[in-house]
């Protein structure tokens, strides 16, 4: 059972069960010879990318599959993609087993090429035996092969470490893992480039957006207590917001505490309202909505409109409102009303469909009806237009149940819906034009 790491007790219970979860998403896979592979070599592969990896030095005449193991695993590690993807695994169960799963890809596909080609067996079998005088030439060969493989399975990674960071920075490790998930667990390198492309255009528009705009303007909105200044204590209340020295009395010299409570000059926190936005969110995820305004294409670096319709909603879910959000295109998805839920369904959503408006009002509206509160909520559909069959009567009907509704067109036109309800024309997909929304919504 013992593998070729030395940092790695293969007798331990929770290696044991690593060795089971990783064998089991193999299966999933169908990786052709998991079955085959020894178990120090599925431990080795999930702790290579959970910790840091020590080689142990090869113990008397190591078997070939053995040895070959070895080389895959240190040319991996001295490879580019190891370096980035370590940056992110380290420490991290989930992830570790993700790339567990790739290192295996490789593994297997020398396994079974060696079976199915007599000629490579023996290129891999020379390699392997230091005495052979063409031993030297066969391994720059292997080599190249298992970078090769290394390339194909595991890919550009080093796009995927820095765009990792900065959704950790700004939305903290959980969400930060959440996208790691996704980004890892990708393996099409070009369909991984665009997800990383959104990503990093949602960031950039909630980074450039947040600081500018504080909440919406709304005499009706719920107003929530933030801490701001320091003042004197007036209701019972506001004990909880007492500065911290207020408190070391109250604690170690009670007498004084009590004398300065009664004659009312205990400081306090000073809490000041502020409004906080009730929103029911539609987002269009048709076809047309992942292209940028004005080229009807996908471009890598370009905003496309549900990036910056999912920033918008982001944001507003980061400045603590109550949001509910369903995106949409023939049919409705299920609600999201935190962050992270949204930023993983802009991830995993796919631009095919076809985009019914009158439908998706018609689930709000039900919603709204199967739970009241919704109505205290503002509708807001986001949307390019492109849908020439909307019944306008839905919006009447929202119109009585929401507390109001509005469109936002985004780089299209839509006569129906202009002539129906408030509509603002989104016809740049920048910071600017976020900030300019959120305050009219």
């Amino acid at each position: 059972m013992p593998g070729i790491l030395a940092n790695v007790d293969y007798e331990e219970s929770l290696t044991r069960y690593r060795i089971r979860e990783v064998l089991i998403e193999a299966r999933k896979h169908s990786i052709g010879y998991i079955d085959k592979m020894k178990q120090g070599v599925l431990a080795d592969s999930f702790y290579v990318h959970y910790r840091q990896p020590i080689l142990r030095m090869p113990i008397g005449n190591e078997d070939m599959e053995t040895s070959l193991w070895r080389f895959v695993v240190s040319t991996y590690i001295r490879s580019e993609a190891y370096s980035d993807v370590s940056r992110i695994t380290k420490l991290n169960g989930r992830l570790s087993r993700v790339m567990a799963l790739k290192l295996l890809k490789v593994y297997n596909s020398i396994l079974s090429k060696m079976d199915r080609n007599e000629a490579f067996r023996q290129m891999v079998e020379s390699a392997m035996d230091q005495n052979n005088s063409s031993s030297r030439e066969n391994r720059m060969n292997l080599e190249r092969e298992v970078r090769s493989l290394i390339n194909f399975y595991v890919g550009n990674m080093k796009k995927v470490s820095e765009t990792v960071n900065k959704v950790r920075a700004l939305f903290g490790d959980s969400v930060g893992h959440e996208i790691a998930d996704i980004l890892l667990s990708t393996d099409i390198d070009p369909y991984r480039l665009r997800l990383i492309s959104m990503l990093n255009s949602l960031i950039r528009l909630i980074v450039d957006t947040r600081y500018t705009v504080d909440v919406v303007e709304d005499i009706d909105a719920e107003r929530v207590g933030t801490v701001g200044g320091v003042k004197r204590m007036t209701r019972a209340s506001e004990l909880r917001d007492m500065i911290p020295s207020e408190r070391m009395l109250m604690k170690f010299a009670k007498p004084i505490f009590a004398y300065k409570l009664s004659v009312g000059n205990v400081l306090v926190r000073e809490r000041r309202a502020i409004k906080k936005p009730k929103i029911y969110m539609l987002i269009d995820k048709s076809g047309s909505m992942f292209y940028t305004v004005n080229i009807n294409i996908f471009e890598v670096g370009a905003i496309s409109k549900i990036t910056w319709a999912t920033a918008l909603a982001v944001i507003l879910a980061m400045k603590g409102g109550s949001l509910a959000v369903r995106f949409f295109d023939q049919q409705a998805y299920p609600i999201l009303t935190n962050k992270k839920d949204i930023v993983r369904m802009l991830l995993s959503l796919i631009p095919l469909g076809g985009t019914d408006i009158t439908n998706a009002v018609g689930v709000a509206i039900q919603d709204a009806v199967n739970k009241p509160s919704l109505r205290e909520y503002k509708l807001v559909v986001i949307t390019d237009g492109e849908d020439d069959n909307i019944d306008p009567s839905v919006f009447n009907k929202a119109k009585a149940v929401f507390k109001s509704v509005k469109a936002l067109l985004v780089g299209g036109e839509n006569g129906i819906i202009e002539d129906n309800i408030d509509t603002i024309r989104i016809q740049e997909l920048t910071s600017e034009s976020l900030s300019h929304a959120i305050k009219r919504i």
